[in-house]
């Protein structure tokens, strides 16, 4: 059953358009943007239902830019994306539930900080295996998976970027999903919350595709760095008041 009020479903539903806008334009950001919040309004949202939507709009991005995508990039980062998660089973196998939120909280202000970072990094196989071991860990932990391969990619077409993350994003949401059942953090209740959250997915895609490219790329980097900075501090500090 789901038991939510009305106001939790609007807010949960804007965000989710908002962050799907988000990653429609840039090629991640719905994880970044969305988790801390839909956290804040429910830590029931994550991280199993933003992966669900996590691996379908990555579908839609990927359709739309599948001819940017690189064969051997993806040699290099599913195999690393599949021991980050395998990484992450482990890790929150031991996490107390005491400990989740403020470690949700300061992870997701990490990824903040590697989002922002100016390392002279190129999209070449150690960077990729790199930041694809780190997005698969902290995806499975968070629902935000993003980051770490954007700096990777940071350097590269707009084009290969948004096809070649969604290509990665879409199988390592199905093996996160699979280590969160075995985890019992998946079950109908997260299922039904994600599917109730699907059309904002699909309304935020089509708005990112008819009039994204009339806002500047960097109001969009600043709006998801800048609220999960704000969101990510405010559950540090609720978890560990």
């Amino acid at each position: 059953m789901i038991d939510l009020a009305f106001d939790q479903w609007a807010l949960a539903i804007l965000v989710v358009f908002i962050g799907s806008v988000i990653q429609g334009i840039i090629g991640y950001g719905v994880g970044l943007f969305s988790a801390p919040l839909l956290f804040l309004i429910d830590p029931a949202f994550v991280p199993a239902p933003l992966i669900m939507i996590g691996g379908i709009l990555p579908l839609l991005v990927l359709r739309a830019n599948a001819h940017a995508v690189r064969p051997r990039d993806l040699v290099v980062a599913l195999p690393a994306g599949l021991m980050g998660v395998g990484l992450a089973y482990v890790l929150v196998g031991l996490l107390a539930q005491g400990t989740w939120q403020w470690l949700f909280g300061a992870l997701i202000v990490l990824a903040v900080l590697v989002s922002v970072l100016r390392f002279d990094i190129q999209p070449k196989p150690t960077a990729i295996g790199v930041a694809s071991l780190l997005s698969g860990c902290m995806g499975t932990i968070t629902g935000v998976g993003g980051p770490p391969l954007g700096v990777a990619f940071q350097h590269a077409e707009p084009a290969r970027v948004r096809g070649t993350l969604s290509a990665i994003f879409v199988p390592m949401s199905l093996v996160t999903l699979m280590a969160l059942y075995f985890l019992d953090r998946l079950g109908w209740r997260e299922v039904w919350l994600a599917a109730a959250l699907l059309p904002a997915v699909f309304v935020g895609f089509w708005c990112a595709k008819q009039y994204g490219w009339r806002i500047p790329f960097n109001f969009y980097r600043m709006l998801v760095l800048g609220t999960a900075l704000v969101a990510g501090s405010y559950s540090i500090w609720r978890g560990l008041a």
